[in-house]
């Protein structure tokens, strides 16, 4: 969101005094519109506070960082930030009171989710199996009490079957750098990703009896010392009930010949945030890592995962951008156990061109790339007028046009003889387009060719779970 300088205030600045020689003192922080979010929740993101001084080239720096951060918390559908000066005022240097205005938006959500099994969109069309497909159902509470607290409260059925309850962005102390968080949930499946097979994933399936039951709960602790900064730690328990039909086709599943299995999970996460937009990135960078240890079978099997993950995002000539991410992982395990050599194709680990294939293995390495060009700047339409809600009515649009070019590769120890990507360079490359639009909702498609020659269009969508 651009700052508004508006001439005036320039202009009153300069009959004050020397405008380029003199500092700027905040001496009032006004905000406005947050009829539900507290001021301290705001205040949290802000890089400034009351009775700062500085040059006026870095308070308009530091508003436009404010923007950011306040569009990040995804708590406001619109933010606005802007600065002029208080007459009032009798300080030595010239003083200027910020304004912060936020239009909020709809914090409590019925539980309705539609959840795709095949890990992307594309595939569950290709696939065509319309079991493969979860719906929720329940509440979602955002920004409880006006201090970002988040309470989930779920049902599972159709591909899955159960139900999540969640409380997070518990603050332990007045300056919110700590943080609690924790969920217990339950889901029993009847379809289950058993093992791949010609680098795809292999379901196997009985309409009488559940292939897997499990039961899982996780506390969650975070420390954020600064705004862009936070270090997570979890600590989790799972039981999970396999059928034995999965073990007889793949005795490796899990890393153990028992179909109960209970499980502890230990892990740490870092990152530091410095992109303008995290749903939609154009500017900054990323810089996240994570160390994850679990052990099952009474200490018999013992799994270690490390991630590195960066991200640089630039724009180098007006309405032009470029992206480059790099996601690293290695890990480490006793015994065989496929469920843990999930890599390429499985949450954010993709390679443009794969949408169907799965890459398993220890180890992996992607290079993804964009150049995007901002076809339509941010658009904002009143669908209509009158005293509607604006949390519905008013929506914004953005649409880009991209080129991609990804790279990666997955190392296998043990590779089926009837998987063949693995341990081979990848690549793919396409040509796309992205619509970003309100609620944190993303809209793409593409069309993208890879290394065995194969071209078609995918489809996907990137949004919350309402």
């Amino acid at each position: 969101m651009k700052i508004k300088i508006i001439a005036c205030i320039s202009l009153i600045f300069a009959i004050c005094g020397d405008l380029i020689a003199s500092d700027i003192c905040i001496s009032e922080i006004r905000i406005s519109g947050n009829k539900k979010t507290k001021d301290f929740t705001i205040l949290r993101e802000l890089p400034f506070r009351e009775g700062d001084v500085m040059p006026e080239d870095k308070l308009i720096y530091l508003l436009n960082v404010a923007t950011e951060n306040l569009n990040n918390i995804s708590l406001f559908n619109f933010v606005y930030i802007d600065y002029m000066p208080d007459l009032l005022d009798r300080q030595d240097c010239l003083s200027c009171i910020v304004m912060i205005r936020v239009e909020e938006r709809w914090y409590y959500w019925p539980q309705v989710s539609l959840k795709f099994e095949d890990r992307n969109l594309s595939n569950w069309l290709h696939e065509g199996e319309f079991d493969r497909i979860t719906i929720g159902w329940g509440m979602r509470i955002y920004n409880v009490f006006g201090m970002r607290h988040k309470i989930t409260l779920s049902d599972y059925f159709g591909y899955e079957k159960g139900g999540r309850l969640a409380y997070s962005n518990i603050a332990l102390d007045k300056k919110r750098t700590q943080l609690l968080s924790f969920s217990i949930s339950a889901l029993f499946n009847k379809t289950l990703n058993a093992y791949s097979s010609n680098d795809k994933v292999t379901y196997i399936k009985n309409p009488d009896r559940f292939m897997e039951r499990a039961v899982e709960g996780v506390v969650s602790y975070s420390y954020r010392p600064g705004i862009r900064m936070t270090h997570s730690f979890d600590i989790g328990y799972r039981w999970e009930h396999l059928d034995d039909t999965i073990l007889i086709l793949n005795k490796d599943y899990w890393g153990t010949d028992h179909l109960i299995n209970n499980s502890f999970i230990f892990s740490y996460k870092y990152s530091y945030e410095h992109r303008d937009y995290i749903v939609y990135p154009t500017k900054g960078y990323y810089i996240g890592a994570d160390v994850t240890g679990i052990t099952a079978d009474k200490m018999r099997f013992l799994y270690g995962e490390l991630n590195l993950r960066l991200q640089y995002y630039r724009e180098f000539v007006p309405r032009w951008f470029w992206s480059s991410r790099l996601n690293t992982g290695v890990s480490f395990k006793n015994k065989r156990a496929y469920t843990y050599d999930r890599h390429i194709g499985y949450e954010e680990k993709y390679i443009t061109g794969y949408d169907y294939y799965v890459i398993d293995g220890q180890h992996h390495a992607i290079f993804n790339n964009d150049l995007r060009f901002l076809v339509m700047p941010k658009k904002i339409f009143n669908l209509w007028s009158g005293n509607s809600s604006a949390k519905f009515t008013k929506i914004h649009f953005t649409l880009y046009a991209k080129l991609m070019y990804d790279a990666g590769y997955v190392h296998h120890s043990y590779r089926h003889e009837n998987n063949t990507l693995a341990n081979t360079f990848l690549w793919g490359s396409g040509i796309g387009l992205d619509l970003v639009t309100y609620y944190d909702i993303v809209l793409n498609c593409s069309y993208a060719i890879n290394k065995m020659g194969e071209r078609g269009f995918y489809f996907g969508i990137k949004a919350p779970v309402f």
